[in-house]
């Protein structure tokens, strides 16, 4: 497998991962799935996951950055009303996570100098 280039092997990676989620699913529901299925459902998978990372990019670029952010993936959900809203309860949760870690980290920092006096 080492011949094979990045993209090759994360197609190859992807395609398993369906599969797994396909047979786990079918056997779940009681029913059967046919390799043809499930050989579409990855393609189909691959090729969405192809189209978000290339739009992610752009949007990126088009804003002069060289970094995805959080503001990309909504420009990228904006026309899914559902998503867009978890997506933006989700950033809020952790950005609010982050501050909250930022501020425990400064209150061990100021036990630190106290406990040094």
């Amino acid at each position: 497998m080492e011949n094979i280039d990045h993209e090759k092997k994360l197609k190859i990676t992807c395609y398993k991962a369906v599969k797994n989620v396909c047979q786990e699913t079918a056997k779940n529901m009681g029913l059967g799935m046919e390799k043809a299925a499930t050989d579409l459902i990855s393609e189909l998978i691959w090729k969405k996951a192809k189209r978000i990372a290339e739009d992610l990019e752009l949007f990126a670029k088009h804003a002069k950055r060289s970094t995805i952010n959080a503001d990309d993936i909504k420009l990228l959900v904006r026309h899914n009303e559902k998503l867009k809203e978890d997506l933006s309860k989700l950033a809020e949760e952790m950005k609010k996570a982050r501050k909250s870690k930022k501020s425990n980290v400064a209150t061990d920092n100021d036990f630190a100098e106290v406990d040094s006096l």
